[in-house]
Formats: C-alpha cells, structure tokens, sequence
C-alpha cells in the first residue's frame, strides 16, 4: 500500500497537516494532522509498504514495545484507509 498521488504535508505552526491538491481537492474535504512518528509514517508510505515494514520502521526509530508499535500503525492505517488517502 501506498498514499495516492496529490496529497502533500504542511507544516503550520509545528504541527503536520496533509493538503490535497489538485482533482483531490475537490474530493477531500478535511484536515488531517499528524504528529511526528505520522509523518515519518506517512513520508514511509509515498512508496509501496506492508503493515509489518512500518511496524518495524517505528520500532527502529522508537524505544517502543512491539504491541504498542502495531496499534499505532494500525490506528494509523485506519485513519487513512477511512479517508480513503491509500493505493
């Protein structure tokens, strides 16, 4: 999986913000924020990824246990699956 083209990341007042662009603008019509590991996330997802490489992306980057690492990946996917913002 992977995010659709025509979306990007704003970064106002240090908070993260996912902007759609062109025909996606007229689609979407919301605002998604993301906190630091949701960018790197979402950074990791402009190209092809499973649920386990970003499983394991966090665990490298963050001191977290396993469990917490899917839950947050997996809280993660469900916000983008439900916004429909993944290939």
């Amino acid at each position: 999986m992977k995010i659709k083209k025509n979306y990007v990341i704003k970064e106002i007042a240090d908070q993260y913000v996912v902007v759609p662009i062109a025909e996606e603008a007229i689609r979407f019509n919301g605002i998604i924020s993301l906190n630091k590991s949701g960018k790197r996330l979402w950074e990791q997802l402009q190209s092809e990824k499973t649920e386990n490489e970003l499983i394991d992306y966090l665990l490298s980057i963050y001191e977290v246990s396993q469990e917490q690492a899917q839950t947050d990946v997996h809280n993660f996917l469900g916000t983008l699956k439900a916004n429909d913002l993944l290939e």
